[in-house]
């Protein structure tokens, strides 16, 4: 059928659907009718059991790859994202983005922003170690514009906003890696922590403001970014005391153990609203899902004893089915012909590396007066190591035409090294804490 102009989606998908690098029409393959049975009319999204069997059976043997790995060094999405490439059309030609697998990879394209959001904890975004995360971010925005004008000249003609902005970002891979090396209470650990979540979430402003679905001047794209961030904190505050409250709280402990989970159930209805409203305010919907993340994280902070009970619920949906299929779709998207097609293109991944190296572990020499020099390197390693935000700008500048296929395999290529170098890295510069002598006591 034609794209409809008003809306470019079949009714029934997500919201964040109308994120730029999904704009591209489905696929609509439909299965061959059983013998006797009419097919239907409509609009149909075909489900291949095949394929989705496929993707299954990678998704469950990835993490025993990883672990397998001696001192697991790569984490469970690299592994994703190269099974992906293994029974994709590049190798096996076993499952293709179209149908029923493509839907669900935009699924999981939001659901892994939404427990992204989750993770940003918004009491931190404030004290020193904030401002000193976001100096170091700040100045990591100021190397990386004037970088990337110098990098697409390799292979002229790509936006060198997008570049940029890939190589600002932090992945939400830095928080099992401090978790596994018992470093998330230390210092280290919070700073650390800290500045992916404001490398994170600034990217996505950013991007959002410069790339947005509506056709807006910059600063009323500003002027939508603050009024949801406006609303999420009303929101967020509110959702907090309704949920707090007596009749309502005794309601969700009752409904937590039983068919109706009536808190799940609100936690995706949080999730639509805001991918819903940023669209309607004209900000990708992407932003919106990265958001009711936080909202909710702020909506449920409280004291009850199951609540990490129900972060794990949302952890199996997520990380358990949809957010699997979105990096195992990312290895089948990826364009490993057109990486190696020509020498140009692997001289920008490996440039694109380099920038990420300056543009991330460089200002994270500020770290040294907290952490000491050791341990600021090993800081800007794992803040520059970052996946899912290349992906994200790969998928964008393609949709939107301002980035070629080559270019696009480049950054998620760089962003597929960076995972799979800089984490062993840093881990090779431990220790990140040193303990502290005590100070003698002065004789009086």
């Amino acid at each position: 059928p034609a794209r409809s102009s008003a809306r470019p989606w079949p009714t029934g998908l997500p919201p964040w659907a109308d994120f730029p690098p999904f704009s591209p029409p489905i696929t609509a393959v439909r299965d061959l009718p059983r013998p006797g049975k009419k097919p239907q009319g409509g609009i149909g999204v075909s489900v291949q059991f095949g394929e989705l069997l496929a993707l299954a059976v990678a998704g469950f043997a990835a993490p025993l790859v990883a672990r397998a790995i001696p001192r697991r060094l790569f984490p469970v999405a690299v592994i994703e994202v190269l099974a992906g490439i293994v029974i994709g059309p590049q190798v096996f030609d076993l499952v293709h983005p179209t149908g029923g697998v493509h839907v669900l990879y935009l699924l999981g394209f939001g659901f892994l922003l939404f427990l992204a959001g989750q993770e940003v904890d918004v009491s931190r975004f404030r004290g020193p170690t904030f401002r000193l995360t976001g100096l170091s971010w700040v100045v990591s925005v100021a190397i990386a514009f004037p970088l990337a004008l110098v990098l697409v000249q390799i292979p002229p003609g790509s936006d060198y906003r997008l570049i940029a902005l890939s190589m600002t970002a932090s992945s939400s891979l830095i928080a099992p890696i401090l978790r596994d090396a018992h470093e998330t209470s230390t210092d280290f650990g919070q700073l650390t922590i800290m500045a992916g979540s404001v490398g994170e979430f600034g990217a996505l402003i950013l991007l959002t403001i410069l790339f947005s679905a509506q056709p807006e001047p910059t600063w009323v794209q500003v002027a939508y970014v603050f009024a949801l961030g406006a609303i999420s904190l009303a929101v967020g505050f509110g959702l907090r005391r309704l949920w707090q409250s007596g009749w309502m709280r005794r309601l969700l402990l009752e409904t937590d153990q039983s068919t109706s989970q009536l808190r799940v159930r609100g936690g995706f209805v949080v999730l639509l609203a805001f991918a819903a409203l940023a669209h309607e305010f004209g900000v990708d919907a992407l932003l919106g899902a990265f958001v009711a993340g936080v909202v909710l994280n702020v909506a449920d902070s409280d004291d009850r004893p199951d609540q990490e009970t129900y972060r794990g619920k949302l952890h199996a949906i997520g990380y358990g089915f949809l957010v699997p299929v979105f990096f195992l779709v990312t290895g089948i998207q990826f364009d490993v012909r057109s990486l190696f097609a020509r020498a140009s293109t692997l001289l920008l991944l490996l440039a694109l590396l380099a920038g990420i190296v300056i543009v991330r572990v460089l200002p994270a020499l500020i770290y040294r007066g907290e952490l000491g020099t050791r341990p600021a390197v090993a800081a800007g390693f794992l803040q520059a190591t970052t996946l899912t935000f290349p992906v994200v700008v790969a998928e964008l500048g393609r949709s939107l035409g301002l980035l070629s296929p080559a270019v696009s395999a480049a950054l998620v290529g760089a962003a597929l090294v960076s995972v799979l170098v800089f984490p062993p890295v840093a881990l090779a510069l431990r220790p990140w804490t040193v303990a502290r002598e005590p100070t003698a006591a002065t004789p009086g």
